[in-house]
């Protein structure tokens, strides 16, 4: 097993291991940084189930993910095994905040079992956060998102965390059913999704996004449209502004996908353009101030293998104004994706090199390397920076 770091993780700096300088700027350099993974390879590889990617971006070079099923971090490219707690046999690292606490999901030998737990870089293990099954974002204050479900009777129950115990059970009006908790910013806001009464009068349920205030007594807000059970809305991530970045999902239409967003005071919802090609694409991370949102745009579900001259995943970046753009492959039509942007335009995700391996990776300068797909090649014709 690889050894643990203790590292001092300082807001708003950059170390000699995440490159020296700031990321962003008229004198940043693109490149695509390649992780370490740790030792293994991924079970059952599925094309559409990554299990070695990068999820969120922290301070002085850190970030964290998944490698193999297995909960990571990085401190610049060097890669650092999360300790499993007895009992759990894989997980992810979902959320890094500012301070450099990371919080995520544990899985177990009992596929339908799974713990919440919360870490930090070098410390001997991690801590579980209590009632929790799942933990999907931690903000600046240290307050922590997740689920709890019970299988009697059957109802999954939104949870926030502050100082290692629940702040606030996620209030949810009657008739209504929480399927997902997403996120939370800096201002306490805190997203998810679930179905409710119709929108229509007929005998199927609505299926909004939600948004909860900071307030512990708060019930939510259902963004618009209120969707259906064909016609789904999935906020996945939320900035400082309040604003929310997520996906439309029409089951109807073969399962098509449509990047969305959201913003005050929430009465619609506009979709971002669909990358050139694509069939669907996803929003799965937004910054946390610059208005950039990123996720994956891929080709239609039952094309396999994709065409040849395209990748079935791709890493989709948009600004909010303007097309859709890819971000650059290690090789010829080899997959990306992104899951996480930071203001200063680094972007986290995974990518697929020549011999088909995947790669934990983070796209520097990301708008500089932007393109939309008629544009040029889309791999990098100066190599990956695999150094910092």
């Amino acid at each position: 097993m690889l050894a643990t770091l203790t590292v001092a993780l300082p807001a708003h700096t950059a170390s000699a291991e995440s490159g020296g300088t700031p990321d962003a700027g008229p004198d940043c350099r693109p490149s695509v940084r390649i992780l370490e993974s740790l030792p293994g390879e991924d079970p059952y590889p599925n094309p559409w189930l990554h299990r070695t990617q990068v999820n969120d971006i922290g301070p002085a070079g850190l970030s964290v993910g998944v490698s193999h099923d297995l909960p990571a971090y990085w401190i610049g490219t060097k890669v650092f095994a999360v300790p499993l707690p007895a009992g759990a046999t894989g997980g992810r690292v979902a959320a890094v905040n500012r301070s450099g606490l990371m919080v995520g999901t544990l899985t177990t030998a009992t596929w339908t079992e799974t713990l919440a737990f919360s870490y930090r870089p070098g410390a001997r293990g991690v801590t579980l956060l209590p009632g929790g099954h799942t933990a999907a974002d931690v903000n600046d204050r240290g307050h922590i998102v997740g689920t709890r479900y019970d299988d009697d009777p059957g109802v999954t129950t939104g949870l926030e965390w502050a100082g290692g115990r629940i702040h606030r059970k996620l209030l949810v009006p009657p008739g209504y059913r929480l399927d997902y908790v997403t996120g939370i910013n800096n201002a306490g806001q805190v997203i998810g999704s679930g179905f409710g009464p119709s929108a229509t009068g007929d005998d199927g349920p609505a299926s909004p996004g939600l948004l909860w205030s900071a307030a512990v007594d708060a019930g939510p807000t259902a963004l618009s449209p209120l969707g259906s059970l064909d016609h789904q809305y999935r906020p996945q991530d939320i900035d400082d502004s309040g604003r929310i970045a997520g996906t439309y999902l029409s089951v109807q239409e073969q399962w098509l996908n449509l990047p969305a967003v959201w913003a005050a005071p929430y009465g619609s919802v506009r979709y971002a353009p669909r990358l050139p090609a694509a069939h669907r694409g996803t929003f799965e991370g937004l910054s946390p101030n610059t208005n950039v949102s990123v996720g994956i745009a891929s080709h239609f579900l039952y094309a396999w293998p994709p065409p040849q001259d395209h990748p079935q995943e791709r890493a989709q970046y948009w600004t909010g104004e303007g097309p859709m753009r890819a971000l650059p492959a290690l090789a010829p039509n080899a997959f990306t994706t992104a899951y996480t942007v930071t203001d200063d335009d680094r972007v986290g995700g995974a990518a697929e090199d020549a011999q088909g391996d995947t790669h934990p990776v983070i796209w520097t300068c990301a708008r500089k390397q932007a393109f939309v797909p008629a544009d040029r090649p889309a791999v990098r014709t100066d190599g990956a920076d695999t150094a910092d």
